[in-house]
């Protein structure tokens, strides 16, 4: 051979094997991370999918969910059964929130859960409370976020939802 030996010829052929090996990882790895999104969005729109079947299949919450919650009286059991969907849509956001900010879903996750909570319950007598509850456990980007995008404006903490969360004794002492 001119001018290269056998182990020369090897090792050019092994850095060329080497990089074809890295290149062929590196797609692997941005096909598993796209497949890993796929599955993760797929997941959280199964699982909004299935909470609206079931709510449809269930006369009674169905015709609850048809009230005017903004206006008709509540019994306090009511009351509860507002707040506790209002919760169910604020942790299925937060989950979808924090898979955004990962990079783990695409935008119009996190929009299409917005537009839910954004739809009136939040103005409701046990929205602001429900959310002043829960907003506790969230970081501060995600509270000025939400609150701009739902309410217009960061919200001071008021102890009057307090006292509304208290009537339906939902807070101990």
């Amino acid at each position: 051979m001119s001018g290269f030996s056998i182990a020369e010829l090897a090792q050019i052929i092994s850095g060329i094997a080497m990089i074809m090996s890295v290149v062929y990882l590196a797609k692997q790895i941005r096909m598993n991370q796209k497949i890993m999104k796929l599955q993760f969005g797929f997941n959280l729109n199964d699982r909004l999918y299935k909470r609206y079947f079931e709510s449809s299949q269930n006369e009674n919450f169905s015709r609850f969910l048809a009230k005017n919650w903004r206006e008709d009286d509540f019994e306090d059991f009511e009351y509860w059964r507002m707040t506790l969907w209002i919760q169910t849509c604020l942790i299925d956001l937060f989950d979808s929130y924090d898979q955004f900010k990962s990079g783990v879903i695409g935008r119009d996750h996190l929009d299409m859960r917005m537009h839910l909570i954004k739809s009136g319950i939040m103005k409701t007598r046990m929205g602001k409370p429900t959310w002043e509850f829960w907003k506790k456990e969230r970081d501060q980007d995600f509270i000025e976020w939400f609150e701009q995008e739902v309410f217009g404006e960061t919200l001071a903490p008021d102890r009057l939802h307090a006292e509304e969360l208290d009537k339906l004794n939902m807070i101990k002492n």
